[in-house]
């Protein structure tokens, strides 16, 4: 059996380095996490070079195949590393450094029970959540086209995976330009909206008696347009009760004259 948490997306090491003042982030256990990322260890180079034929920014997105296509095509494990590491370079870069903190512990503050959940998986069961999230993808794809509501798929690290024609037109976002690229849904965001989604996600991410949370954000359109939006997410977790993918509805909301 593999030790997996660390090398495929544990969230031990996307902390963020480099804080102005420098500083520590104290969480609710007795250790202090320190903003310092390392390069996680690995039991052998294959599993840290770990280049998937499932990883690009794009895969999934061939609705035309069908299940049996899927199971065949998903060899190795998703690396979710890339993702976890973008988020801390994008926070560094774009946000204060409260902002920075305020992220910092709320990934802090559901990494045990990450770590708790996928320690003892095997490779195996890595390929088959993978698996699972494709064949997600494939079924949301129907779904979102007869719903009408601007929607939005992604991934736990924030990666988008599914835009729904409805969000395009709400946010001028086409679905080419979101998909053709790793997009995150929190680059779609502005900065006060970001934090206060990863704040909501850390809260109900292992919390199995809620699934959904509703509130508001404000998206960004291709010229920097804020779209102001009511917000529900609603996490979709895998049989291992690993946070699978996020499924994010958006309505747009009108000031009153």
């Amino acid at each position: 059996m593999l030790s997996a948490p660390t090398n495929l997306g544990d969230p031990s090491s996307f902390l963020p380095t480099g804080l102005p003042d420098g500083g520590s982030v104290q969480t609710n256990e007795t250790t202090t996490v320190q903003p310092e990322m390392h390069p996680p260890e690995t039991k052998s180079l294959r599993r840290e070079s770990i280049a998937t034929m499932n990883s690009p920014p794009n895969a999934g997105m061939n609705f035309g195949v069908s299940g049996a296509d899927v199971y065949k095509s998903v060899v190795r494990p998703y690396d979710y590393r890339e993702g976890f590491h973008y988020l801390v370079k994008y926070v560094k870069e774009r946000m204060e450094k409260n902002d920075i903190m305020r992220i910092c512990r709320a990934l802090a503050q559901f990494r045990p029970s990450f770590m708790a959940q996928i320690m003892n998986l095997s490779e195996d069961d890595l390929i088959f959540m993978e698996k699972c999230f494709q064949r997600t993808l494939m079924e949301f794809d129907k779904l979102i086209g007869f719903s009408g509501t601007p929607t939005v798929l992604w991934r736990r690290t924030g990666e988008i995976a599914l835009v729904g024609k409805e969000f395009s037109i709400l946010t001028q976002w086409s679905r080419e330009e979101l998909l053709s690229k790793r997009t995150y849904i929190y680059e779609l965001m502005d900065n006060g909206s970001a934090v206060d989604y990863w704040e909501k996600f850390s809260l109900i991410a292992f919390d199995n008696s809620q699934q959904s949370v509703m509130t508001t954000c404000t998206l960004l359109s291709p010229t920097g347009r804020p779209v102001p939006c009511a917000f529900c997410f609603t996490i979709k977790r895998d049989i291992f009760d690993v946070p699978l993918a996020v499924v994010g509805n958006f309505l747009p909301l009108f000031r009153a004259l």
